[in-house]
């Protein structure tokens, strides 16, 4: 082989060198970047997650023909405990285990009943087992019409209108998204009904005793179809069935 001829396949060589070192750096830049997009999708879906509080605790204030109701809910994942005040009698609610408790801190009796697998099959489609006002409008056709300040929150109103009257809901905007207060106007009674959330917290340390019943109450035990039977001959027990849904599941649209 010539000494021309020696230079150019070292030339050659070289230049073939060059290239694949190239390659090799666009595909680690590649590899850099996608890594590095894979990262940021890693991290916005991890505080996706993270932006759904674990639990809740809300006070609500409904007002009607009844007068004034307060209730306290606080739940963690579909477990939920409501304390309410009705007529001098303390009613809590405890949904946990695939149980509805109810039972009255005056009279010290109460029901434990299974839930429906209707109900049970409602938890996974929720972030927590009440305030869903907003869920149940849209879901009948309700739209947004108003974008508004409500203090120092940016919120928006929903309404839905049909045979029975008008709902409005008021909710956050911002995440976690919660409902403020709704608006029930019942075509047949002419009455309004007015519910407001204040002062949500989220996050909270929720430990076993506050799901647990305290002892001493005296309870009638059920499974949710022996329920149902009794049900269907007359009242059962002394304390009110204050959230049908959870026990029974929503009704039909």
């Amino acid at each position: 082989m010539s000494r021309d001829g020696g230079a150019e396949e070292t030339r050659g060589v070289q230049a073939a060198r060059r290239a694949l070192a190239r390659g090799l750096l666009l595909a680690l830049r590649g590899s850099l970047v996608f890594g590095l997009l894979l990262a940021a999708v890693e991290s916005a879906r991890a505080e996706g997650e993270r932006a759904v509080p674990e639990t809740w605790h809300v006070m609500a204030f409904v007002r009607g023909s009844m007068g004034i109701r307060v209730i306290d809910y606080w739940s963690k994942g579909p477990d939920m405990v409501a304390r309410t005040l009705i007529g001098g009698h303390p009613i809590t609610t405890i949904v946990r285990d695939g149980r509805y408790v109810v039972f009255d801190g005056l009279t010290g009796k109460g029901l434990d009943i299974a839930r429906s697998p209707s109900a049970l099959s409602e938890d996974a489609g929720r972030v927590r087992p009440f305030a869903f006002e907003l869920d149940e409008l849209i879901r009948d056709g309700g739209e947004k019409i108003e974008d508004v300040r409500v203090g120092a929150m940016r919120g928006e109103i929903w309404q839905v209108r049909d045979a029975n009257g008008r709902r409005k809901v008021w909710t956050s905007v911002d995440v976690p998204r919660v409902p403020l207060r709704q608006e029930t106007f019942d075509r047949s009674s002419g009455q309004t009904i007015d519910l407001d959330y204040q002062g949500w917290t989220f996050d909270l340390a929720m430990d076993e005793p506050l799901f647990r019943v305290p002892p001493g109450f005296l309870f009638e035990r059920f499974e949710y179809d022996d329920y149902l039977a009794k049900s269907g001959q007359g009242s059962v027990g002394k304390v009110p069935i204050l959230y049908p849904d959870l026990l029974h599941g929503s009704p039909p649209r």
